[in-house]
């Protein structure tokens, strides 16, 4: 009797192995031979080896996702494109054109533009993950099948070629300008700063300056009756002085775009401003001055009062020692704090003031000095021991424009090793 053995793979063999897979087969097999039967022994088969009820879970959800189809990809399509291009239509005509009143509220205005934003957060997001996305090995492009493309290249051909990511930006920034130069919307300090916000989300800061000169400059929309009267504005006002906070974030997206005469404008119109320079003198040095100026009457009255409590001298003599004493005292503390104040240089870093500069003008112009120095540290080198030897056009006119303003770019006894 001769008994054949076949060649099992390792996978049929796994597959037998389970319990549910087995079949019953006799320990012994029946051969015919004549008129009766006689058993032979069967080949060696191994033990089923028995399977937990949790892995057979996990075997079948392992078999249910290979079959299961890949997801279908999130990315943005020019649908979604279309409809952002409506909604900035329809948020600018409400606006531009409200149906309440000529003069739209400055809340309106807000909302407008921090959903421009968002849009355009939208979209930039949708450019990063597109970027992301062509950076990856192109072993996924050619597992795509001539079906796939063709159905991709019919889909994109649904939508007008007008319609991009990029179009979409530059709508965005249009009706963002448009908006804050309309003459019947007002500029508040909450409104430039979200338009700033919004075009250097966009990398588009070259409006900046005009934008400044126009919160100054623009004209007061007032309602009078059916119409719309203009009151003029006076850009000397403190009122009309750019917050610092907002003039950093416009001085920053302008050092980004690499445009140098666009900084030294955003600069100009702001931090040098005549506006600016009084509204620093009022919000901070308003307190000290009105001190100062009550010193006097605080100082004679609580000379009188020592006076009473002193018999070596009569009341008139001990009151003019005493004043003159807590006079001497808050003038020397006051100078000496004035003198600190104004003469700090720690912050400095490229630009330093100029010989002959006024203390008071130094104190007042320091926000303007630290943007300068920002500037120069951005166009120069970032090594220190290589400063100094930049070259080219725009470094000179960036050291001229420097020395016109008072201010020494690279002072060379300030320089390290130079002391």
């Amino acid at each position: 009797m001769e008994i054949r053995r076949v060649a099992v793979c390792r996978d049929c063999l796994s597959a037998l192995r389970q319990p549910h897979l087995t079949s019953r087969v006799p320990s012994v097999a029946q051969q015919w031979h004549g008129k009766t039967f006689a058993t032979a022994p069967t080949p060696y088969r191994a033990r089923p080896v028995p399977v937990s009820p949790k892995q057979a879970t996990q075997l079948r959800q392992l078999s249910t996702e290979s079959r299961r189809p890949p997801p279908p990809r999130t990315e943005k399509s020019p649908a979604n494109l279309q409809a952002i291009h409506s909604r900035v239509q329809e948020l600018s005509s409400s606006v531009l054109k409200p149906t309440d009143g000529p003069i739209p509220p400055e809340q309106r205005v807000l909302y407008v533009l921090e959903q421009l934003e968002s849009l355009a957060q939208r979209v930039l997001d949708d450019v990063h993950s597109e970027e992301q996305q062509n950076k990856r090995p192109a072993q996924g492009k050619q597992q795509q099948t001539a079906t796939s493309a063709l159905l991709g290249s019919v889909n994109a051909r649904q939508y007008p070629a007008f319609i991009s990511q990029a179009s979409v930006l530059n709508i965005i920034s249009e009706k963002a300008e448009e908006i804050v130069r309309h003459q019947n919307v007002f500029l508040t300090a909450g409104i430039l700063k979200a338009y700033v916000q919004l075009q250097s989300l966009l990398n588009r800061p070259s409006s900046f300056p005009d934008i400044f000169d126009l919160y100054a400059k623009k004209p007061a929309p007032r309602q009078k009756g059916d119409g719309v009267e203009y009151a003029p504005a006076n850009p000397t006002k403190i009122s009309a002085a750019i917050d610092s906070k907002t003039a950093n974030a416009a001085l920053e997206a302008a050092i980004e775009s690499h445009s140098l005469p666009l900084a030294i404008d955003v600069i100009t119109t702001s931090f040098s401003a005549p506006a600016f320079k009084r509204a620093k003198i009022l919000r901070q040095a308003a307190i000290p001055i009105s001190g100062l100026a009550v010193a006097p009457a605080a100082a004679y009255a609580l000379s009188t009062t020592f006076s009473d409590y002193q018999q070596s001298m009569d009341a008139g003599t001990a009151t003019g020692v005493a004043f003159a004493g807590i006079m001497t005292y808050v003038g020397a503390v006051s100078m000496v704090g004035y003198v600190a104040v104004t003469t700090a240089n720690d912050q400095m870093d490229r630009v330093t003031w100029a010989t002959g500069v006024p203390l008071w003008e130094r104190w007042i112009r320091e926000e303007e000095r630290a943007a300068i120095d920002k500037v120069a540290g951005a166009w120069g080198f970032k090594d220190a021991a290589k400063r100094g030897d930049e070259e080219g056009a725009d470094w000179d006119s960036l050291r001229e424009w420097i020395g016109v303003r008072g201010m020494v770019l690279d002072r060379v006894s300030l320089m390290e090793g130079m002391e």
